[in-house]
């Protein structure tokens, strides 16, 4: 029995002999786990390598396919390779013109390039950031044209061929853009930033401008990136009036006329006789204005609001109706007169009134009624200014009425979003760029002989 034990256990034991010759000749006892089996615990003063051996056939194997590897490009450098440069950003300039705060202004923009471009001719796309100065209402006023006024898209109608040296001007009042409260920031000394066209893309957006654009190329392939906007260089408005305004106000030494309602006495000569007829300056009158600021969907819809008031210091009878309120309309079109009607001559006792010191008489009127059809046809800004013929004595009843043609103190500003005919009645046109004014030829000579004046004297 033991020696039957003894040949099986020598048995295993050369099974086991030839299995490590062959794992050795297969050249699996090459890999670092089996070697550092085989190795046993590693001595002092040596690290153990997990390398492969250079003469293995591995080794052999790996060294070209990482030759391989570090010689190969990355795709994304094959594809920033084959991308072409970017475009030059486009050669567009846009001015705003503010010679006084309250207008008019002048849009311009130029072509500064040597390549033709395209551009949209519309002042609506204007839009405004006004920094005002008032401590008290200090704010940013942002203002552009309502969503029925500005174009929704690229006005293929106002688009404009510029070539090289050309430019693009028009004037336009500011009041088109800050209607109403907004007016308000349009003073001396604010701060204006202008923008013309459309928004760019969020900066944290990766994705290439979209159309439609403020200024592209006419040239394929393009000669310049388009622009989905254009930013004007920021404008600190005047104190100054407008020329004709101020020109009003200062005619050569001519007295400033007196303030409205008031009066001076005649005076008398040495005899004491009057010089002229008196003036009962507490004698009942009429006072009349309108709202500053009306804006309408469209012709439709137009209304304006007057009020009269007695401004004398003494009781009236008076009769007041919207037949006798005349407007005169100055708009796009040019200007029209909305009469009022004539005296009638039969109005009910009950229609007049009696107005009290400071007391007033409102009127609503929509203006389809007593204008022309085409008065309003064209899409814009229009000056509206309201005149009341009180022309009823009031004889045939036994009154003594009050008439008079009373004039309003004010006109109303008037925008009308939409309308049968566009904003634009004719097509945009280019005009060569304006150069910037030259200093006078005589100044330099004059500095040269002041020079050699006080040469001499020295």
């Amino acid at each position: 029995m033991r020696t039957r034990l003894a040949r099986i256990a020598c048995l295993f034991v050369s099974a086991a002999s030839a299995m490590s010759a062959a794992m050795a000749v297969l050249g699996l006892a090459s890999s670092p786990a089996l070697a550092e089996e085989k190795s046993g615990p590693a001595q002092p003063g040596e690290k153990p390598s997990s390398a492969v051996p250079a003469g293995s056939p591995k080794a052999d194997a790996a060294a070209p396919a990482g030759r391989a590897k570090a010689a190969a490009p990355r795709a994304g450098a094959k594809k920033k390779a084959s991308e072409p440069p970017p475009l030059p950003p486009a050669p567009a300039r846009v001015w705003l013109i503010a010679p006084s705060f309250r207008g008019p202004w002048t849009l311009r923009i130029d072509n500064d390039g040597e390549r033709p471009m395209r551009i949209p001719a519309d002042v609506r796309l204007l839009r405004f950031e006004i920094d005002t100065l008032n401590k008290r209402t200090k704010k940013t006023v942002r203002c552009a044209a309502p969503a029925g006024l500005k174009p929704s898209g690229f006005p293929e109608r106002r688009a404009l061929l510029l070539a090289p040296g050309q430019s693009y001007m028009e004037h336009f009042d500011p009041r088109l853009l800050c209607f109403g409260k907004d007016a308000a920031a349009l003073a001396g000394g604010s701060v204006v930033r202008a923008w013309y066209g459309w928004g760019p893309p969020p900066k944290w957006s990766r994705k290439a401008p979209s159309p439609p654009f403020a200024v592209e190329s006419t040239d394929d392939p393009p000669a310049f990136a388009p622009a989905p906007g254009l930013a004007a260089p920021t404008v600190v408005l005047s104190y100054g009036l407008p020329r004709k305004e101020a020109a009003a106000d200062d005619p050569d030494g001519a007295e400033p006329p007196s303030p409205a309602g008031e009066q001076a006495q005649p005076s008398a000569d040495a005899s004491g006789s009057p010089g002229g007829l008196i003036v009962d300056a507490n004698a009942p009158r009429l006072e009349l204005t309108s709202e500053p600021w009306s804006d309408a969907a469209s012709p439709r819809s137009i209304v304006v609001r007057v009020s009269a008031r007695n401004a004398g210091k003494r009781p009236m009878t008076v009769a007041i109706r919207p037949r006798m309120l005349e407007f005169y309309v100055a708009g796009p079109n040019g200007t029209t007169v909305c009469e009022a009607s004539p005296p009638m001559g039969a109005i009910p006792r009950d229609l007049y009134r009696t107005l009290k010191p400071g007391a007033s008489v409102d009127l609503s009127l929509l203006l389809r009624e007593v204008c022309p059809g085409n008065t309003f046809a064209r899409e814009g800004l229009y000056r509206v200014t309201a005149t009341l013929h009180a022309n009823e004595p009031g004889t045939q009843l036994g009154l003594d009425a009050y008439t008079a043609i009373v004039p309003a103190t004010n006109s109303t500003l008037l925008r009308v979003k939409s309308a049968p005919e566009p904003f634009y009645a004719a097509a945009p046109r280019p005009v060569p760029t304006p150069k910037p004014p030259e200093a006078d030829e005589g100044q330099a000579p004059e500095r040269d002989n002041e020079k050699d004046d006080d040469a001499k004297d020295e």
